[in-house]
């Protein structure tokens, strides 16, 4: 027969599910801050038909300081509803390279080179040059980071 001695630890084992729940929700909040619920792309405009292409990727770079452009297929500037050419294309693009570096004085960032990621959808029937003189102005202007957006598969 076994004794008893007083003071020992119950019989009953309790497990402590806190660590547990707190690495579920943890990773609850990390798939859904992956997962893209819109089907709607950013900067969409009927008047430009992107590319189609096997290869495409969603875009990674989820930059905070972004600038959706695009090339429709005559080659016209389309941002911020509206339809811009040559040389007001041109002064678009400067306007907005130095509100961009009004604001990063006022948060002090240094340098030339603005940090805000472009994104150009181009019209799949636009002409190389239109896009690449689009490119051209804006880094002339001081951008230098570029995202091109093309489509996965054809949409409806």
């Amino acid at each position: 027969m076994r004794r008893r001695v007083r003071g020992s630890a119950p019989d009953n084992f309790e497990l402590n599910l806190t660590p547990l729940l707190d690495v579920v929700l943890q990773l609850i909040t990390f798939f859904m801050m992956l997962v893209h619920f819109g089907t709607r792309i950013e900067g969409e405009t009927r008047a430009v038909r992107l590319p189609v292409t096997a290869a495409a990727l969603p875009a990674g770079d989820l930059g905070l300081d972004r600038l959706v452009v695009a090339v429709d297929r005559e080659g016209r500037l389309l941002a911020e509803d509206q339809t811009r050419t040559g040389q007001a294309a041109a002064s678009w693009w400067t306007d907005q390279a130095k509100l961009r570096r009004e604001g990063r004085r006022i948060l002090g960032g240094p340098g030339d080179e603005l940090p805000t990621v472009v994104v150009i959808r181009a019209d799949r029937d636009a002409a190389y040059g239109s896009v690449r003189k689009t490119l051209a102005q804006a880094q002339a202007t001081g951008f230098a980071h570029f995202s091109l957006v093309v489509l996965r598969e054809e949409r409806p």
